[in-house]
């Protein structure tokens, strides 16, 4: 934590004096032709790499022709789900799994500390289906809590299977989600898989819509990802792990607040490949309020920072295992994050030079911040007609509410996770997502 914040302060501090040093030394001549302020043109380096990697993930999903294997070898495959207060989704979930069609699996149901019904529950299906199902109860306030930590104990105690595939409490996928992700398993450099990531719960108000609109905007970037070779990343449900490489990159690490992202982050600066099979989904709940989203993006944003600052120079290094694609993949990543900042310090230095009755360059922002909404909007776009089937117009006409919506809260959101990483002590906590029981979901 105390690397991140000096890291991060550094980076901050020291790109900006530098080019307000590099200003202050450029002749008066050159000045011509590049106008002050220099910052804007840094946040145009970002602007124009998110410009040349959306037209990248556009023309390689439009031009590749994905090849669909079949699955003709049957590795073992062991389901894990940690499990903690989830007695109003479990059940539905343990019957949707064991209607999948595979010949070679198991599930182990690991209950993380629960105090509400969720164990008799599991003891329940455990009495009902003893071949199939495998409970392990973590109730001892002794020993460490958290996703991570309870993976890790079933990983290191019980599971033996060639494959992991880990899913939440409130998964729900197809019959033959199996038998479709096992064939992206080709070539030994390949660790994981990851699959669509679909809201459930749609239908329950406006944010839940847009949320799926985004889960969209997700599986189109995942997709072109991994057309491109670049950073595909794993999103904790719905995700394949080859055991013997989880084991050689040291399992979970169960100090973050996102195991998902930063095993992905590890796997890839050890020279192994991450996968994107979007020809199935899992399904989950997506938080209905508005608090609930800000806490799990929080969560999300800062795990994401804190695993991108640990190992930046694992990725960008001299002694980096990173492809060039990867790298301009992260780069468009941490754009993401940079743009937010740069736009937020460069507002107020322009109201600074408004109240001193100097030049200001407020149109200049405006513009960037048009063109970086544009570039959402035109993934977004692609993203809803690709995995939702409407029409452009509809299309386009989702993208437009969706944008106004990610692009409100998203600077939001870093600003306050640069300001934690920064200013904090602490690292984020993780808050439950509340479920809550799906009428007519099928198992």
């Amino acid at each position: 934590m105390f690397y991140d914040r000096i890291f991060l302060t550094s980076l901050i501090i020291g790109v900006w004096a530098s080019i307000k040093i590099f200003e202050e030394l450029l002749p008066e001549k050159a000045l011509n032709y590049l106008p002050k302020p220099f910052a804007l043109y840094a946040i145009l380096v970002f602007v124009v790499a998110m410009v040349i990697h959306t037209i990248l993930l556009a023309i390689a999903q439009k031009r590749k022709q994905r090849t669909i294997p079949e699955c003709k070898h049957f590795p073992s495959i062991d389901i894990l789900i940690s499990i903690h207060n989830e007695e109003k989704v479990i059940g539905p979930t343990i019957e949707n799994l064991l209607n999948i069609n595979y010949p070679n699996y198991s599930i182990y149901l690991i209950n993380d500390h629960s105090a509400d019904s969720t164990k008799e529950i599991l003891d329940k299906y455990e009495q009902l289906y003893p071949k199939n199902l495998k409970v392990i109860h973590r109730l001892d306030n002794n020993i460490s809590r958290g996703k991570a930590a309870a993976l890790n104990h079933v990983l290191r105690q019980y599971s033996r299977g060639e494959l992991i595939a880990v899913f939440d409490a409130d998964a729900k996928v197809e019959p033959d989600y199996f038998l479709k992700m096992v064939p992206y398993f080709t070539g030994e450099s390949v660790a994981a898989v990851q699959s669509q990531k679909r809201v459930s719960n749609p239908t329950v108000n406006y944010l839940t819509k847009l949320q799926e609109n985004e889960y969209c905007l997700d599986n189109y970037l995942q997709c072109g990802r991994d057309m491109i070779e670049g950073n595909v990343e794993l999103r904790g449900n719905g995700q394949i792990l080859k055991r013997n490489l989880l084991e050689k990159v040291g399992f979970f690490d169960e100090d973050t607040l996102t195991e998902d992202l930063e095993l992905s982050t590890r796997l890839i600066i050890n020279g192994y490949q991450v996968r994107f099979c979007p020809e199935t989904m899992v399904l989950e709940q997506a938080p209905t309020n508005f608090r609930a989203l800000l806490l799990q993006r929080l969560r999300w944003a800062e795990g994401s920072l804190r695993r991108y600052l640990s190992n930046i120079s694992k990725i960008f290094g001299p002694s980096k295992a990173t492809s060039l694609s990867q790298q301009f993949d992260t780069f468009v990543f941490l754009s993401q994050f940079a743009v937010p900042i740069w736009l937020f310090l460069d507002v107020i230095s322009e109201i600074v030079r408004y109240v001193k009755d100097q030049e200001t360059h407020m149109t200049s922002l405006m513009l960037i911040s048009l063109a970086i909404w544009l570039i959402t909007c035109v993934s977004l776009a692609f993203g809803i007609r690709i995995y939702r089937g409407f029409s452009w117009r509809t299309s386009i006409k989702r993208a437009i509410e969706t944008n106004i919506y990610f692009l409100s809260v998203w600077p939001v959101i870093v600003l306050l996770t640069v300001r934690k990483v920064l200013f904090s002590r602490t690292k984020g906590k993780w808050h439950k997502t509340e479920r809550y029981e799906e009428a007519g979901v099928n198992s």
